[in-house]
């Protein structure tokens, strides 16, 4: 990464995060090397199995962690009665129950019978730092080919980034490594990792229909679950003051104009040698783990009763080719560090971080 985003957690560099509303949900992993996307089963033995045990939860996905559970993001919604189902063999388990986090956008749902053991995905019990690398699923819509241009440091004009498409797409996946954590606050603490033009073919940003899906970590050998997909920013953009508004996959967004303030204004960012990339944001599993382990270790009839009237009523299936104009709170400012290996001075120095969305 030109720049790393430092989070203050477990040991990571300090900043401050300032969490602010126009959000909106994600879709499938874009990736730097093709519209197309990652559809295929990935290589690594490991992964590969991973992409067989989580399973299509509606539009959405859903990561078997204990035998009658499994794990998702909270702001897609759902109903107990929906089923669970994974494409490798068909199967599908029908849900009896649902546990909101109330400290993060964490859901984990009950079903009717049990996972085989080879459909549990072990957790990521490890440290983060910075630089980590981290492997994203996720399903929705692609990028397309439609290139995204602005101005350029210091004249002229560059290339930003792709346009999104409009099409859902198959589940796909990317990588990137972790920048660090964001103070989510209701939303829990955020993996944050951005969308770097020189991290390689595989490197992935999140869009919208991504929500739910699985962020994994290697440890010892193994891919442990570390988190799941929230959100994404920024997204929306214009290339001059009075053009169109653009939903696009970003590694940098100096020299686009964003939308700030209420009323909504657009505003000129300003473009720099150094990149301003888009990052998205990962629900952190580590500090919720003594929630979802008295969910997953209490059987008593009582626990079943916790699900809400509220969130049965909340539709899983919805339109995803349009942006929701969701208002939720992500990160508006940040201290931003710069990368052990940039040649520039290692000082911190205060960023405004733009809208981001909710996917």
């Amino acid at each position: 990464m030109k720049r790393q985003t430092i989070f203050c957690l477990f040991g990571l560099l300090v900043a401050t995060v300032v969490f602010w509303a126009n959000a909106c949900h994600c879709s499938a992993v874009i990736i730097i090397g093709s519209a197309a996307g990652n559809t295929g089963t990935p290589l690594d033995a490991g992964l590969a199995s991973r992409w067989n045990q989580v399973g299509d939860w509606g539009i959405y996905l859903g990561t078997p962690i204990a035998p009658n559970y499994f794990l998702t993001a909270k702001h897609i919604g759902g109903a107990v009665g929906q089923s669970i189902t994974f494409p490798d063999d068909n199967s599908s388990y029908q849900t009896v129950a649902t546990f909101q986090d109330p400290n993060s956008d964490l859901a984990l749902w009950q079903i009717s019978g049990a996972f085989p053991s080879s459909r549990i995905v072990p957790m990521y019990a490890g440290n983060v730092v910075a630089g980590v690398p981290l492997t994203i699923f996720g399903r929705g819509l692609p990028r397309t080919n439609t290139v995204v241009t602005g101005a350029n440091w210091p004249n002229g004009t560059e290339a930003k980034g792709w346009l999104w498409g409009t099409a859902a797409s198959a589940r796909s996946w990317g990588t990137n490594t972790l920048d660090g954590l964001g103070d989510g606050g209701a939303a829990g603490t955020q993996l944050a990792y951005d969308f770097d033009a020189t991290g390689g073919s595989n490197e992935g940003i999140l869009s919208i229909g991504d929500s739910g899906g699985p962020v994994f970590i290697a440890q010892s050998g193994a891919w442990g679950l570390a988190g799941i997909n929230y959100a994404v920013g920024p997204l929306a953009v214009r290339q001059t003051i009075d053009g169109p508004t653009l939903t696009a996959a970003l590694y940098d967004y100096g020299g686009l104009y964003l939308e700030t303030g209420s009323p909504v204004s657009w505003q000129l960012v300003s473009a720099t040698m150094a990149n301003k990339p888009a990052v998205s944001y990962s629900t952190f599993l580590s500090p919720r783990s003594d929630w979802i382990e008295a969910v997953i270790t209490v059987p008593e009839p009582a626990t079943l009763l916790l699900l809400t009237a509220a969130f049965l009523a909340t539709p899983l299936l919805h339109r995803r080719a349009q942006v929701p104009r969701c208002r939720r709170c992500l990160p508006r400012s940040f201290t931003q560090f710069t990368h052990s290996h940039d040649p520039r001075p290692s000082v911190a120095e205060s960023k405004s971080m733009p809208a981001l969305h909710r996917l």
